[in-house]
């Protein structure tokens, strides 16, 4: 029995260590999620963020995008608002994750990313 749990405790250890060692760095995550943001959200947020007046509305500088809880965010990301489409069957959750942390931190905004697991 000791033996038993010895062993669940490795393979615990060593499933951690990999999923661990499989997130890429922060960094590459906004670089990912910038490439994202150009490829998906460009066309009407604009490659500087600042949106369209009365039709899509800024990232650059929006506090909703920086507030410290991104729940509005990422529900706007995977479902969509008014005229923006829900991305939640476009993006992959790692895809959604690094684009939204993108945006929390480009063009001055300065808010902390989200985890692949809030983009869910």
């Amino acid at each position: 029995m000791k033996q038993r749990h010895w062993l669940l405790g490795l393979l615990l250890l060593a499933a951690l260590w990999l999923a661990v060692g499989c997130e890429p760095s922060t960094d590459e995550r906004i670089a990912n999620g910038r490439q994202i943001y150009i490829s998906h959200c460009s066309h009407c947020h604009q490659m500087e963020g600042q949106g369209y007046a009365q039709v899509y509305p800024p990232l650059a500088g929006n506090p909703i995008v920086t507030l410290h809880d991104p729940t509005p965010v990422i529900e706007t990301v995977l479902h969509g608002r008014g005229a923006m489409p829900s991305f939640y069957d476009e993006l992959t959750i790692q895809e959604r994750g690094e684009v939204i942390s993108f945006i929390r931190q480009a063009w001055g905004n300065n808010a902390s990313p989200i985890s692949t697991w809030q983009a869910q």
